[in-house]
C-alpha cells in the first residue's frame, strides 16, 4: 500500500508547469499561516486584479459582474470558491506548524476587537484558550477543516444572511462551525484529497520557497528572499502551555500535525 507521503511526493514531482492565463489563482488562505504576507506579495503583482475580499462575508456582497473581472483571489473561502464563482481555479495554500498556528490565532483574537470571540478570549491565557471548549472551532484540526470540501453551497448559505449579519462575520463563522462535527477519518481523507488537487502547497516556515513556486505557476517574477513581505505579524510571547493544555492541544490538532508532517516529508 502506497503511503500518503509517497503519494504526495509523487504528486509534487510530477506537477507540470501550469499557467494561470485562463484560470484565476486562488490562494486558499488558512488563518494565521502567514497568508497576509502572501496577499501583499500577490497585490504587488496584480494590483486591482486581486479581489479585495478577505472573508466570505466580504466576497458575497461583491456584484457578480465585478467578481468575474478578478484574476486572483486570496482569502478565507475554504474549498467552496470555485463552485461559487463557477470558474476553474488554480489553487495554492500554505500550512503551518499546528501549535504555532494556534498560538497566533489566540493572539489575533485577543487584539481584534471586532472578532466574534474577542470578549471571552481577551481575558484568557494561552492555556485557558486551549482548555476552553468554546474555542474548539478555532483550534481543532483547523487547517484540515479549512481544506475539507463538504457537500454544501456557499451561495445557498450566504442567502440566509443579510447586510447586518455580514458586518458581524456571521457567514464566516457558520462555515467554520459546519465542519466541526466531521469524523476524523473522513476529515483526514478529505483534506488529503484537497491538497492533492492543488497546484502548490507550502509551509509558513519556508514561505520564500512557496512564493517562488507560485511565481512559476503564475508566470510572474519571484521575490528575493530578503524581499518577502511580513504582514500582520504578531509579537512573540513566551507563555508556556500547562502540561494538561499541551496534551489537549496535541490531541485536538493530531490531523493537522499529520498533514503538516506529510507535506514536509514530501518536499525532501
Amino acid at each position: 500500500m502506497v503511503s500518503p507521503v509517497t503519494q504526495l511526493r509523487s504528486w509534487i514531482q510530477r506537477r507540470t508547469r501550469t499557467t494561470s492565463q485562463n484560470h484565476p489563482i486562488y490562494f486558499q488562505h488558512i488563518p494565521k499561516t502567514a497568508g497576509s504576507s502572501v496577499k501583499v506579495w500577490l497585490g504587488s503583482h496584480y494590483g486591482d486584479r486581486l479581489c479585495p475580499a478577505d472573508l466570505a462575508d466580504d466576497l458575497v456582497v461583491i456584484p457578480p459582474e465585478q467578481r468575474g473581472d478578478y484574476q486572483v483571489f486570496a482569502g478565507h473561502f475554504h474549498s467552496y470558491l470555485d463552485t461559487y464563482l463557477r470558474r476553474e481555479l488554480v489553487t495554492v495554500t500554505v500550512l503551518r506548524e499546528p501549535v504555532a498556528r494556534t498560538r497566533s490565532h489566540w493572539q489575533h483574537v485577543r487584539r481584534a476587537h471586532d472578532h466574534p470571540h474577542h470578549l471571552r478570549v481577551s481575558e484568557q491565557s494561552f492555556s485557558d484558550f486551549v482548555m476552553d471548549d468554546l474555542n474548539r472551532v478555532m483550534i481543532e484540526d483547523y487547517q484540515a477543516r479549512y481544506l475539507m470540501r463538504l457537500p454544501l453551497s456557499l451561495a445557498v448559505i450566504a442567502s440566509r444572511y443579510g447586510e447586518a449579519d455580514h458586518a458581524l462575520y456571521a457567514l464566516s463563522e457558520a462555515l467554520e462551525q459546519t465542519s466541526l462535527p466531521l469524523l476524523k477519518p473522513d476529515l483526514l481523507e478529505g483534506a488529503r484529497t484537497a491538497l492533492s488537487s492543488m497546484a502548490v502547497v507550502g509551509i509558513t516556515e519556508r514561505l520564500h520557497n512557496f512564493l517562488v513556486r507560485v511565481a512559476e505557476v503564475a508566470d510572474i517574477s519571484p521575490p528575493a528572499a530578503e524581499a518577502v513581505p511580513r504582514a500582520n505579524v504578531a509579537e512573540r510571547d513566551h507563555e508556556q502551555l500547562s502540561e494538561e493544555a499541551r496534551r489537549k492541544l496535541q490531541d485536538l490538532t493530531r490531523i493537522d500535525r499529520e498533514l503538516y508532517d506529510e507535506v514536509i516529508s514530501a518536499m525532501k
